[in-house]
């Protein structure tokens, strides 16, 4: 009866469920237990104001007027679904398809990063084994560390920091 009602409204528990973190999963059981208690309460009521039976009591009364009265303002009582006045439900869907559309742009830059990963990871794959490499092959493929003696010559032990000129070697 009442499922009528709240028919448009229903909420998908299962997909909330796996998007809820599992630190907040007990304040997630709550809510769903208000709402459920909630649901229940609303589900008690018939969906309709239940019919009477006015002839009953117009040949119970002898003021048949007042049953006429009470008939006419009982047919007229309607129960109003809440308006949404502030518009809230098309700022909740402006909020969505907003946020739907900055996660597509975060999920297209995440595939970028996810692609650029991969293109390095084909290129390290493609490098010689360290162990199988010389000291030539360690200069053409890692030339920025690479030693050259030719014409960046350096001492023992071939760190920055113990190279002569350099202001950390003089203050110690």
């Amino acid at each position: 009866m009442a499922a009528k009602r709240i028919a448009k409204t229903a909420v998908d528990w299962a997909a909330f469920a796996e998007r809820v973190p599992a630190n907040q999963k007990e304040l997630f059981r709550a809510f769903k237990g208000r709402n459920d208690t909630l649901m229940n309460r609303v589900h008690q009521f018939p969906e309709n104001l239940p019919k009477i039976d006015f002839s009953f009591y117009r040949s119970r009364l002898a003021n048949t007027s007042m049953v006429d009265q009470f008939e006419k303002s009982y047919g007229s009582v309607t129960v109003a679904y809440p308006a949404d006045k502030e518009k809230m439900l098309a700022k909740i869907e402006n909020d969505e398809n907003q946020a739907s559309k900055e996660t597509e742009q975060y999920v297209k830059e995440l595939k970028a990063n996810i692609q650029e990963a991969n293109n390095m990871i084909a290129k390290i794959d493609s490098l010689p084994k360290p162990e199988d490499m010389n000291m030539e092959m360690h200069s053409y493929y890692f030339p920025q560390v690479a030693l050259d003696p030719v014409n960046k010559p350096t001492l023992w032990p071939h760190t920055p920091n113990m190279q002569p000129g350099n202001l950390k070697t003089l203050l110690k």
